[in-house]
Order: structure tokens, then sequence, then C-alpha cells
């Protein structure tokens, strides 16, 4: 699974992305735990904000020596990484504060059998200020090695080029289902152990964002594969990242088995009140495959522009023809397969769109006469139709990936969209006084805002998407 670093730049690209990623999702799930006022998820946030505390010590190691070896290679600049080490330094050293902050409130708290509001506040207040310093020790990192971010295409090549702008978000948005899926992950069992319904449906909550997520972030990479070949980067290898795209797609079908399988069980826990022992253990099972697939495509993703972190026993595939997604792309480019796969992505639209009228002209005010747990019954229809869309759409982009990322302006917006429309139809799922909505009452202004939201959100992925062959 390439997850036993292979040298000090190896060990540091896999732990540096935790302080920064990781802290984000351990926030939310802190945040949740503020507000549920839940005593048993609030210690097990400080554990984590006290692991990632700890994570400084490789991530400051493995930096120093990785600068080492970095500083041999004339293309880095040596402004660049000492610009990089200075900020890091001073991000580390906040997140050990962080740490040492989180941990001295776990012994006092336990010392006294209870945790102090105030503490939690500070504790709070010092993790968002350690991501907001890791957030720029990341991105300057970045900026060391991926020199394709600052490439110049020369004006005759320019009216072909895909833009960088691909790759730098695609490199921003892989770690998030990575990352994501471990503190997930690791939440998921802590609740499974210590059976806290509460963050048993925190940890689904992320896998499904996770699952969400995900769609843009291959999406990104596939575009991101055209802006490094064409015009090709010579130490950029086709092959490669075919590989690593034949894993993207596989972790495509892991996130969304994973993020449906527990969607359903949060829409179910709203009738039953609880879970079922089948469904979350099949989740845990899904998620741990899901996240062994993640892994290989993550280390043959570092593969296309780390050659550091390769090792003379890799054999790096050579043939840029090979692998499924080549396959699949000569495959769907046959009209006869294309329009098929097109009439059930149209299909899957209406039925998105159907859901979402229905159940955001409730939250608005019209059809008062109905409670808000009739209309929630009909959410499964409008996931059941985005998995269509993800899979039919994900086809036809194989098909003509270079059209859409290049001369299509309505594409990037599109993409963009669909993240933001799909997590605020999670609030429809979540919210306890939506689902308490009687007939006859009104939704609270915040659930009106968020249909707004959602309904601009799927009408500019429909009107976006129909306009893709037009611009």
């Amino acid at each position: 699974m390439h997850l036993i670093p292979q040298s000090w730049s190896h060990l540091h690209i896999l732990v540096s992305v935790f302080p920064s990623v990781g802290l984000i999702f351990v926030l939310g799930f802190y945040i949740t735990a503020l507000r549920a006022k839940n005593e048993g998820m609030k210690r097990s946030c400080l554990v984590f904000l006290v692991i990632l505390g700890l994570l400084a010590i490789p991530t400051y190691f493995s930096g120093d020596r990785s600068m080492a070896l970095l500083s041999q290679d004339p293309k880095i600049s040596e402004h660049a990484l000492n610009v990089h080490y200075g900020w890091g330094l001073a991000g580390l050293a906040v997140l050990l504060i962080t740490g040492g902050y989180a941990l001295v409130e776990l012994w006092r708290g336990r010392a006294v059998g209870y945790l102090s509001d105030q503490a939690l506040k500070v504790a709070l207040g010092l993790a968002g200020a350690t991501l907001v310093m890791m957030i720029i020790v990341d991105e300057l990192g970045w900026e060391i090695s991926h020199h394709e971010l600052q490439r110049v295409v020369p004006a005759a090549l320019a009216a072909t080029a895909t833009a960088q702008t691909w790759s730098h978000v695609h490199m921003i948005l892989n770690h998030f289902p990575t990352v994501g899926f471990v503190m997930a992950l690791a939440f998921y069992i802590i609740a499974l152990v210590v059976n806290n319904d509460t963050l048993k449906r925190s940890s689904l909550v992320v896998f499904v964002i996770c699952s969400i997520v995900g769609v843009p972030t291959y999406v990104t990479g596939a575009a991101a594969m055209w802006a490094l070949t064409v015009p090709p980067i010579p130490e950029i290898s086709k092959a490669v990242i075919n590989a690593h795209r034949d894993m993207a797609l596989w972790t495509l079908f892991g996130l969304g088995f994973t993020g449906v399988a527990a969607w359903i069980e949060l829409w179910r826990y709203r009738y039953i009140g609880r879970f079922s022992n089948t469904s979350i253990y099949l989740i845990l099972a899904f998620a741990i495959i899901t996240l062994g697939i993640m892994a290989e495509t993550g280390h043959r993703g570092g593969q296309i522009n780390h050659p550091e972190i390769r090792v003379p026993t890799d054999v790096l595939p050579t043939d840029p023809t090979a692998g499924i997604s080549p396959a699949i792309e000569l495959l769907i480019n046959n009209v006869i397969w294309f329009v098929p796969w097109q009439t059930v992505h149209f299909f899957g639209f209406t039925l998105i769109f159907a859901t979402v009228l229905i159940v955001v002209l409730r939250v608005l005010g019209f059809w008062k006469s109905v409670p808000f747990s009739a209309v929630h019954r009909l959410l499964p229809i409008g996931v059941l139709a985005v998995v269509m869309n993800v899979f039919t759409g994900m086809l036809m982009l194989l098909a003509d990936t270079y059209r859409y990322v290049v001369n299509d302006y309505t594409f990037a917006p599109k993409i963009a969209f669909i993240p933001i429309g799909a997590t605020a139809v999670l609030y429809f799922s979540l919210s306890d006084r939506l689902w308490k909505l009687k007939a006859g009452e009104d939704a609270p202004a915040a659930a009106k805002a968020v249909a707004i939201l959602v309904l601009v959100c799927w009408a500019g992925v429909i009107a976006c998407g129909r306009l893709l062959p037009y611009l």
C-alpha cells in the first residue's frame, strides 16, 4: 500500500497534510461537539488535537531532512525553501501549543470530572489560528516542487493549452477525501467503541461529504492531466498519470458506495431513532476498503511529479495507451455508447431537480399543509439520481475531457455548483427543526436561505450543462 515511508521526502508528504487538512475535519467535529454539548465527543476532539500536535515532530524532522536533499536540485529555489521553512517553524510552533493546551485541558478535566467551557473555546481559537498558519505553509510548500503551476506556455501553443488552475485546484482538493476519510474513520471507530450516536452521525456526515468532494477532485484530476501533457512537460509521464487515473476511478466508486450507504443510514435514522448494526458495520467495511484504494491512488499521484519519493524497486508504467481509463475513453467516444449514457444523464437531472423543487418549495412556504417529514421521504430519489449522474457524467467526461476543460466556459461553474448544492442538501437530511416541522408551520429563516442556495445551485448545474455543446 506504500504507506511505509521510503525516504524523508516521502514521510514529509505523508504526514504534512494532516496538520492542515486533518485539522479542518477535527474542527468540524469539535464545533459539532460544542453545539451538541456532547462530552464524549469533546474529549475525542481534544485527543485528536493532541495527536495533531504530536505530528508536528515528524513533520519538522522530515521537512528538515527533505530540505537537505531538495536543495541539491538546481530547479528548486533556495529562497522558496527558506520561506517555507520559516513559515513552517511558526506554524508547527502554534500547532504544538494547541496540542499542548488540549492535553492540559484533558488532564484537568479528568481530575475535576468536567471540561471547562472557557478552556474549550480557547482551544477552538488556537486551532483556528493554527489552521490559518498551516494553509499558508502548505501553499508555500507546493510552490517548491510543483513548477508547472508557474509554467508560461508559448503564445503559439496557448490556444490549445489547458489552464494550470485545474492542477492547482486538484492539488488542494485531493487531500480532502483522503485525509477526511482517515479522520472520519478514526472518529467512527471511536463512536462504535463508546457507542456515541452523536459521534456516529457526525462521522457518517463526513463520509458523505468526502464522497461529494470526490466528484470535483476526480474531474479536476482529469483536467490536470491535460494541463500537464498539452503541451507536454518532459519529466512528467502520461503513462504514470494513466496509472493514477485508473486507481482514481476505483476510488470514485469506493467513495460512492461508502457515501451513499452512510447517507441512507442517516436518512433511516430519522424514522426509527437508532442505527442498524448491520448497516453500521457494512459502512465500516466500505470505508476501510475505500481508504486502502485511496492510499494507493495517492501514492501513484505522488509519483507523477515527485521523483524524490520513487525507489529503485518501483516499476513505473511506460505505455500511455494502457489501462482502464484510455480504454473507456476509446469506447465512449463511439456515438453508439455516448448517446445512451447522455440520455440517462439527462433523466437523472430531471429526477434531481424534481426532488429538489418539491423539498425547496415546502421549505419556502408552499404546500404548508404537508409536514416536512412527508417530503423528506422523497430525498432518496434525488440521491439515486445523483449517483446515476455521477456515473454517467464520469463516462461522458472521459469521452471528451480536453474539449470541456479548454473550450467550454460553463464547465467549471457546473463542477463548482455540484458539491455546493449536494452538501447543502445534507441540511435537509440533518436539521432537527425541519424534521419537526408540522403541517401549517413555517420553516426557519436559515432553512429558507439554504433552500434558495440549493435551488440556485442545481438550476445552475442544469443550465451550465445544457450550454456545454454551444460555448
